[in-house]
């Protein structure tokens, strides 16, 4: 999840209104796909939303795994052992609390939730010798198909990009030990898995192409499931605007220090269903504007939705408005960058390649540097960054060379 983009020095291309286009999404009878979106491309790829169970991160640093919630995957943890219970696992009388992904940030995923901060990431224990995490949590999910499974993740190599787990019926049998090589899939953001079809499934397109997700997710809030949209943490950001009386056509209004990462700042708040119709009703005051952050540039965008036919069809339809594009100075990417643990509290290690000076920056979303390191690299460099202080969120790391700029995204807990 590496971007090369400049903050500094960024140039005003254009600004202004630039025409609004009718766009319409169409997910199918009672949301059977999920639809990722481009501002730029519209549709990406459409592909059946019940088809996976599991999704695994595949940044090589990362450690999230994702449950599909939307289509009634349902998470517990074991909450009377560990992976050392395996074979003894007793789901009698079971009333546990399911587990949810988080609608704040996908690096979040349902088997994360018990996280109890670095390096205990709820389903695993991070070193900081190997890198690796080591899975010591006990899992009971109940799949696409309603059967209920006992699982462990067993290990995540972060060198090697691999991901080894197991699960098996309840009473120990059809036990299934598998490893899946997340580095094969590392254009997009995940990797799925389907536990009845035993099948790996390469599902999403590439990360960079998509900036929007029209899909069914779980609404912990709510709660309950959702249909809505959900945004690309990898390179967008968004605000929303409620004014009573506005005019969605011509407002034009937004705050720079407003966007954040929240992937369901979208969501699925602007409408909601009329009993008396029998009809979905959209709200008329409420508009959303993003930015999209480009290898080269950024753009700013408008939308607000106008229709939505519900499950007849799935078919969302709204306005999208291009404002304008900021761009950066042409810098070519440093060869190697990453960042570990990420989420990461306290310390986050950097790793990457340079001969020479260096400059270090944090940066948050409003592109403000609030942290700045100078160091004198070797080549090969592991460094670590104190982000204690930082208030949570999504942050930016950039490393300058002078000749050469080079930006990850992290998020602080």
């Amino acid at each position: 999840m590496k971007k090369s983009l400049l903050f500094a020095g960024m140039v005003l291309l254009s600004i202004g209104l630039l025409g609004q286009v009718q766009k319409e999404v169409v997910t199918g009878g009672d949301y059977a796909d999920d639809v990722y979106y481009s501002f730029e491309n519209g549709t990406v790829t459409v592909v059946p939303r019940t088809n996976w169970d599991i999704g695994f991160t595949t940044g090589a640093f990362s450690i999230s795994i994702l449950a599909n919630n939307g289509s009634g995957v349902d998470l517990y943890t074991y909450p009377s052992g560990d992976t050392a219970d395996w074979a003894t696992l007793d789901t009698t009388g079971m009333k546990w609390t399911p587990m949810y992904n988080s609608i704040e940030s996908l690096d979040m995923g349902a088997f994360t939730r018990n996280d109890l901060g670095h390096p205990d990431y709820g389903w695993g224990t991070y070193s900081m010798n190997t890198h690796n995490t080591t899975g010591d949590s006990l899992f009971v999910i109940k799949t696409l198909t309603g059967d209920y499974k006992k699982l462990a993740i067993i290990h995540r190599g972060a060198m090697t990009n691999t991901w080894d787990f197991k699960y098996a019926n309840l009473d120990g049998s059809d036990e299934q030990v598998l490893q899946i090589s997340a580095g094969e899939y590392k254009a997009s953001s995940f990797v799925y898995y389907n536990i009845e079809n035993k099948e790996v499934l390469n599902r999403e397109p590439a990360t960079s192409s998509w900036d929007l997700l029209f899909t069914k997710y779980f609404d912990y809030n709510i709660p309950y499931s959702v249909t809505g949209v959900l945004s690309n943490e990898d390179h967008v950001v968004a605000q929303e605007v409620r004014e009573s009386g506005m005019d969605q056509s011509t407002h034009n209004s937004f705050e720079e220090s407003a966007f954040t990462s929240d992937i369901s700042i979208l969501g699925s708040d602007w409408k909601k269903f009329d009993m008396g119709a029998m009809a979905y009703v959209l709200n008329d005051t409420v508009v959303y504007y993003l930015k999209s952050y480009g290898e080269t540039d950024s753009t700013y965008y408008k939308l607000y939705f106008t229709a939505f036919t519900g499950s007849s069809e799935g078919k969302y339809t709204f306005m999208q408005e291009k404002l304008s594009t900021v761009s950066a100075e042409d810098h070519k990417s440093i060869q190697l960058l990453e960042v570990y643990p990420n989420p990461a509290s306290d310390n986050l290690n950097v790793v990457f390649d340079h001969m020479g000076k260096a400059e270090i920056d944090v940066i948050d979303m409003t592109g403000r540097v609030v942290q700045s390191t100078c160091y004198d690299a070797g080549g090969f460099t592991s460094m670590s960054v104190d982000v204690s202080s930082l208030i949570s969120g999504l942050y930016f790391l950039q490393v300058n060379t002078g000749d050469e700029s080079s930006v990850i995204r992290f998020i602080k807990e």
